[in-house]
């Protein structure tokens, strides 16, 4: 079989260097708002600024993370006093995940400094362009699936 990218692309594509450099800008500019919030800690928060109180399960297949990760990912967001955790009242064996108020005052800011990341990144690249790239993406994401769940 023939691959259809060259051997060069190939590597950018499997060692992730376009999300590495994307994950790398978005720090920075987080950094210069001064919040001081990770890739991967901002990607909890973003689920709870959608869904405040939910389970850890809901957390962890949102973001497709194990449930030890996120188990430290909330461990250390509740350290830094942007999560508590409260038991759920229907379910004793459950904690519900929700935000401080300082959990909830840093949304507009990671907001921002996301746009100001996917604006650099896409600077120069018109909307049709993006749209493509966004169903490459959901094809190779979907094949990927495909194979996984038929294996």
């Amino acid at each position: 079989m023939t691959t259809r990218i060259k051997n060069e692309d190939t590597l950018n594509l499997l060692t992730g260097r376009t999300p590495l450099n994307i994950n790398r800008l978005l720090s920075y500019f987080l950094k210069e708002s001064d919040i001081s919030l990770t890739k991967e800690q901002w990607s909890v928060m973003a689920v709870l600024w959608k869904n405040d109180g939910c389970t850890q399960q809901v957390i962890a297949d949102a973001t497709y993370r194990d449930r030890p990760g996120t188990t430290r990912l909330l461990d250390n967001l509740e350290k830094d006093g942007f999560i508590e955790r409260r038991a759920d009242k229907t379910d004793r064996r459950a904690n519900l995940i929700y935000l401080t108020k300082k959990g909830k005052s840093v949304e507009k800011s990671v907001v921002e400094a996301l746009d100001k990341t996917i604006n650099v990144a896409t600077k120069g690249i018109n909307d049709q362009k993006i749209n493509l790239l966004r169903e490459i993406f959901e094809q190779i994401n979907t094949n990927i699936q495909e194979a996984v769940v038929n294996k």
